[in-house]
Parts: C-alpha cells; sequence; structure tokens
C-alpha cells in the first residue's frame, strides 16, 4: 500500500514520518528545557532538593515518552504540557524578586530592580515563545499528522 495521495512528500520523494526531522529537535531540546524548569521548580518548593528535581522532571519529561512509542495522544499531551510547564514557570519568575534577600537592606535599589525584571522576562518569553513555537509545529506538521494520526 503507497502513501496518502492527499499527503505531501518530503525533498526525497518519501512521505516524513516518524520521530526524525524537527520533531527529533524538540524532542532533544526538551530535555534541557525541562531540566531547567524542573530545577526552578524544585527550588519553589524545597529549597532544590535533588529528589525532588529528578521528580517534576520525570513528570514533565512524561509527555516525551508519548513521542517515542508514538503515541496518537502524544500531540495534544505535548501541547497542554508546554502550557502547563509556561505557567507555573512564570508564576515562579514573578515572585523571585519578592524572596530573594537584599543583603540587609530595606529593599533594592533601582538597579537591582531593573536587572531582576530583565532576567525573568528573559526566562517568562523564553518559556512563552517555545510553547507558541511548538504548539503551531504540533498542529500544523505532516510528520507529526503522519506518524501520529491513527486511521
Amino acid at each position: 500500500m503507497g502513501p496518502d495521495a492527499h499527503a505531501s512528500t518530503a525533498s526525497n520523494g518519501s512521505t516524513p514520518v516518524g520521530v526524525g526531522g524537527w520533531l527529533l529537535v524538540y524532542l532533544l531540546g526538551s530535555i534541557p528545557f525541562l531540566l531547567l524548569h524542573s530545577a526552578g521548580l524544585s527550588g519553589w518548593f524545597l529549597d532544590y532538593a535533588l529528589w525532588l528535581l529528578i521528580a517534576i522532571f520525570l513528570l514533565l519529561a512524561s509527555p516525551l515518552a508519548l513521542i517515542l512509542v508514538k503515541s496518537s495522544r502524544a500531540p495534544r499531551w505535548n501541547i497542554v504540557a508546554l502550557w502547563v510547564i509556561a505557567l507555573p514557570i512564570t508564576l515562579r519568575a514573578a515572585a523571585v524578586p519578592f524572596y530573594q534577600e537584599t543583603g540587609g537592606r530595606a529593599q533594592r535599589s533601582p538597579e537591582e530592580w531593573a536587572a531582576a525584571i530583565a532576567i525573568l522576562a528573559v526566562i517568562v518569553l523564553g518559556s512563552l515563545a517555545w510553547a507558541t513555537i511548538w504548539t503551531a509545529y504540533f498542529r500544523r506538521s505532516l510528520r507529526v499528522r503522519n506518524t501520529f494520526n491513527r486511521s
């Protein structure tokens, strides 16, 4: 049985399917991304306990396992996970300036506030951009459709 007549083909004439291309980039790129987010969240709850970091990472990485086993639920669960991760990391980043010590001073200087806000803005915008880009990919990719669509 040949490829679907309505499916576009890759430049070599084959239909893109399986864990390759941008899907592989997402899978591999998600590992350091999730480790950073796991560290941030574990620090929010228990001052960076290693066991908690590992537990949070395994929980956040579970949608990636769905990709590896080519579950039809993989695209949906990865999109959900992208946005579920973006929300608490945004809250975590917003809380940081209010919980850090000020070196014995009663309040932060404007320069300290500016630096903290700039760093946190990069974290939040990076997380939101990551979620937005990969959500669009999961919704529009021919490879994703061919790999996870169980007809």
